[in-house]
This record gives structure tokens, sequence and C-alpha cells, in this order.
């Protein structure tokens, strides 16, 4: 197991996602409302597609590129001698033979290999005749992958769902990582309340970058914000392996696994098939003993009053304040039971300073 590397950043270097530098101030100008031009977070999608798939700018496990079409029993089709011929948005994916297949129809199938990210519908036809078959394809952006390698390596790997049948790294195809859905859903939050707000910085981004192309920058724009995830920055420890998660051949061991897990949450991030887990959180951090400490006991005693030793406050997002920290029971925690990462959103009214998620 090769969890040192990831052991080692983070209880600290990965501690803290949108409290480095005082939140930019959402209010400082009057607001009419979002933008109504602005493309929406999700792509468009698949209706009733056959099957989903998710691929990756930086590569996926060997077999996880390849859409086969089987017959009833199972197996794949036999198609003989016709002529199988596979269309995408070819911006998104690009469609090829099957690695040891001269032809598409010979392999059952094609190989996918992505280009940009997007979702994008791949449509067959047997000759000249449309297949009833419809398969969906998400590429989620290559920086949310990345970040959640580098801020939660260590967490997917442990919470991924090893298809044992399929071998002993193999993360099953319906795995899921609770902790890697919140911190992707904390980055969506930030890119809706950008776009209801119509204010690209409002969290650090780049306005230019952040409307470049839509939706995918959204995410690379409020990722790379100066100031705002720690493992993006050059000088940060957790930053060798944000920019090796950015092709899956560059890692190996736990690193591809949590690399695997992560493509399939950034996909259900992206295209909307997870649902937000995060409580409409907006930042989160990784607490030391001592503000898990303060954050106990501030929950214990029901106070309404941020405890000073935190690590969150009001000051830290002074146009948002009152804020509360969400404790979610279902991410990753340390064997003392300190939670991995706790999080961040505007209190709502007659709440509490803290509040324990189910």
């Amino acid at each position: 197991m090769r969890l040192a590397r990831y052991a080692a950043v983070v209880a600290f270097a990965l501690s803290c996602a949108g409290c480095w530098s005082p939140f930019q101030n959402p209010f400082s100008n009057p607001f009419s409302g979002g933008s109504d031009d602005r493309p929406e977070v999700t792509p468009s999608r698949v209706t009733q597609p056959s099957k989903k798939y998710a691929v990756a700018v930086g590569g996926v496990m060997p077999g996880r590129d390849e859409i086969v079409i089987f017959d009833t029993s199972g197996n794949p089709r036999d198609f003989g001698t016709s002529t199988l011929t596979c269309t995408p948005d070819d911006s998104i994916i690009k469609l090829a033979a099957r690695t040891g297949y001269d032809t598409e129809a010979a392999g059952s199938g094609v190989k996918v290999t992505a280009v940009s990210p997007g979702v994008t519908a791949v449509r067959c036809k047997l000759d000249s005749n449309d297949m009833s078959e419809v398969y969906e394809v998400t590429v989620p952006p290559q920086s949310l992958i990345q970040i959640l390698v580098a801020e939660a390596g260590q967490q997917l790997s442990e919470e991924a769902k090893i298809d044992e049948d399929a071998g002993a790294d193999v993360v099953a195809l319906d795995s899921s990582s609770p902790t890697a859905e919140a911190l992707g859903s904390v980055i969506r939050n930030r890119i809706e309340l950008i776009n209801q707000k119509d204010r690209p910085a409002l969290f650090n981004a780049n306005p230019d970058d952040y409307d470049a192309d839509p939706p995918a920058s959204y995410y690379d724009a409020v990722i790379m914000a100066q100031g705002q995830f720690s493992p993006t920055a050059a000088a940060d420890s957790s930053n060798d392996i944000f920019m090796e998660a950015e092709r899956r051949a560059w890692l190996s061991g736990d690193e591809r696994v949590a690399y695997d897990q992560a493509v399939i949450t950034a996909a259900g991030i992206f295209n909307g098939d997870i649902a937000d887990t995060a409580g409409s959180s907006f930042a989160f951090r990784t607490p030391t003993d001592d503000e898990w400490a303060a954050i106990s006991q501030a929950f214990a005693v029901a106070a309404v009053n941020m405890p000073a030793n935190a690590g969150f406050s009001d000051a830290s997002f002074p146009d948002l304040d009152p804020i509360q920290i969400l404790v979610l029971q279902d991410v990753w925690k340390y064997d003392d039971g300190r939670p991995a990462f706790v999080f961040a959103r505007s209190r709502p009214e007659n709440s509490y300073a803290v509040v324990n998620v189910p």
C-alpha cells in the first residue's frame, strides 16, 4: 500500500480550500441577479442512454476506454461481414477500432480517446442502418480529477470499492467515495454561487479564464484560482501529486486507485449525476487536533457563536457571515474519530455554529 505519500501531506498541506486569504467580497457592488447568458454548470445530457461511460483526457484504466456492444447473452456481438460505424462529437472524444482489431465490427465496438471535457452521445450504424443503442460518454475536467487526487488521495484509495474479480487494484464501476463527492460538491457550489451573482471573480477566479470555454472552464478557473486550493501552488508539498495526476500513466499503486475513483466521481459531479452532498458548503479544511476539539465542544453545547480556534471563522468570510461548520458523517475519519475534512457554508437563520449532518 502506497499511503505514506498521502499521509505526509493530508493533515496540513492539504488542509484548506478557500481559507488562505480573505474571501472575495461578493456583495461589494449591487447585483441584479445571475447572468441569463452564461451557460449552465451542467452540460447537456443524452436522453435515456443505453449505457454511460466516463473517460479522461489524462487516460483511464485499460479497458475502461472502450465501448463494447453485447448481444442478449452478454457476449460481444458478432457483426460478421457488416460494417460498424460509430459517431460522437469528435471535439470531445475520438473513436477508433479497439486495440487488437482491424475494424470496429471485428472488435464489436470502439476504443474511446478523450479530447476535451464535455458530454457526448455515441450512436452507431450497422452498414447503413441506425442501431437502437445510444451511449453517453462524459469527459470531466482533468483539473477536477487532479484536485480530488491531490486533496484526498488517501481517502479515495481507501473508500474505493475494488472489483476483486477483475483485479486487486481495479476500481469497480459502481464505486463511490463520500469524501470525493463532498469535495467535488464544494467546487461545483462555488461555480453555482459565481453564476448566481454573475461575478466570476467571486472566489478569486480569473474572469476571462472562467468564461473561456464553459462549463469546463468554470472548473479550471475555480480550481486554479490563486490562494484557494493548496495543491495548485507550486511551492506546496502536494503540488507534485496534483501535477502527476494530469496523466494516469505517471501514477502507480494506490495513486492509480485514487485516480480511477476520481474519474468516476469527477464525471458524476460534472454531468450532474452526483447531487450536492456538502450541504451548499463553499469551503473545506482538514482540522488539526486542537481545531477538532473546539469544533466538537461547540457542537456539544449547541454554540451559537463560532469557536475562536475552529480553523474557520466569520472573519474568514466577512460577506457571508455568520458561517456554519458542517461535519459530514460519511466523510473519511482518522482512527481518533477526527474527520479528514470539515466544511463551511453560510449559516441558516436560527441555527448553530456547528452542525452534524448524517
